[in-house]
């Protein structure tokens, strides 16, 4: 048995210890001062958990064991400080890992090496996977750096995917742009593990299969789409990232070396809402996950996605929902949505009370 923190747990072997211990609450402050050090404090750049998993996790078919996000800047170490064994590594060593994972790289170029495919060039765009059992490397340009997204899982219908031939380690490389599906399962899939509400290695192991199916169809669909479908989805992911902010396309026709006007033409043509209608819808999506999954008052949700004024917030948010950010609020309270379960030490599967007169006569 292993006593971690407010949680009690049963774990089969030593590298599922040590990723227990690095993700409790107490060690995240032992080690504040490494992370402001290397500038990874932000959990919006810099993000990773390994999962220990139970023998009921096994049963689902596909059970996830880790995953992360991080930014890597031009210049700094790869990968950074605090993966375990053997998940850290160096580019001349390499690894094996026992798991199957995917490697989503969403900005800067890299290399990827692996017996089954040789030394390959990896830029943004590009989904990386990794096989159990085949040894690997890769790394940012130095030049460069890169922004990954990557999960690792294993399970019986990751190997049968496997085995009819839908992924392979002689196809570790696909190429699909930059796809804002890919990246959406992600985020969905570390919010739940962020959030670790009661069934969520059940639901991020369907988050990773979504990836699975996001990745092989972006690539299949890359051979079709065109440089307007790139940059429709370049520019989504731009607005998306910056839901507290207030886009300039300018500024971001400039860095896709296009017009304005055709941006927005595009955009508009593709999507059916101007560049400043879907941000604005992004804004009140996740203005929508603040009332209700924090305990921000509404003028500090306003002032966070920097609307003008509560007014001018309140008025364009029940315009887009119906409903002002209090009755929001109040109709997620009364229907106990977004509610975070209590944390508990050790949970069992309920007695039934056939199964208590059975343990009764037995003794």
């Amino acid at each position: 048995m292993l006593f971690v923190a407010d949680r009690v747990e049963y774990i089969g072997n030593w590298t599922e210890i040590l990723h227990a211990i690095w993700q409790r609450p107490w060690f995240d402050k032992l080690a504040a001062p490494c992370c402001d050090r290397f500038n990874m404090s932000d959990p919006a750049k810099h993000f990773f958990r390994y999962l220990p998993t139970s023998p009921r996790d096994r049963e689902w078919g596909m059970y996830v064991v880790g995953a992360g996000h991080q930014l890597v800047p031009p210049g700094r170490h790869y990968p950074p400080k605090g993966h375990p064994p053997p998940h850290d590594f160096a580019w001349q060593r390499g690894r094996v890992l026992q798991e199957f994972q995917v490697v989503y790289i969403s900005a800067g170029e890299g290399e990827f090496d692996s017996e089954s495919t040789g030394r390959q060039s990896i830029t943004a765009g590009t989904a990386i996977f990794v096989f159990p059992n085949v040894w690997h490397s890769y790394r940012p340009l130095t030049t460069t750096g890169w922004e990954e997204y990557w999960v690792a899982f294993h399970g019986e219908d990751a190997t049968r995917l496997c085995q009819r031939g839908f992924i392979g380690p002689g196809k570790a490389v696909l190429h699909t742009g930059i796809d804002e599906t890919i990246l959406h399962s992600f985020t969905n899939l570390l919010d739940r593990i962020r959030s670790e509400r009661i069934g969520f290695q059940q639901l991020i192991a369907t988050d990773a299969m979504a990836i699975v199916a996001n990745v092989l169809a972006a690539a299949w669909n890359r051979r079709t789409s065109s440089r307007n479908t790139e940059l429709v989805n370049r520019l989504k992911i731009e607005l998306e990232k910056d839901t507290e902010g207030a886009p300039v396309i300018e500024t971001m026709a400039a860095k896709f070396h296009v017009s304005p006007s055709h941006l927005h033409h595009v955009f508009k043509r593709h999507s059916g809402l101007s560049p400043y209608q879907y941000h604005l819808q992004m804004k009140i999506h996740r203005a929508r996950e603040l009332l209700r999954g924090s305990k921000l008052s509404i003028k500090e949700v306003a002032r966070m996605l920097s609307f003008q004024s509560v007014f001018h917030f309140s008025k364009l948010f029940k315009k887009k929902t119906g409903m002002s950010p209090r009755q929001w609020r109040d109709a997620g309270e009364k229907s106990g949505e977004w509610a975070i379960p209590p944390k508990v030490g050790c949970q069992k599967d309920p007695i039934t009370p056939e199964q208590n007169r059975s343990k009764s006569t037995e003794n």
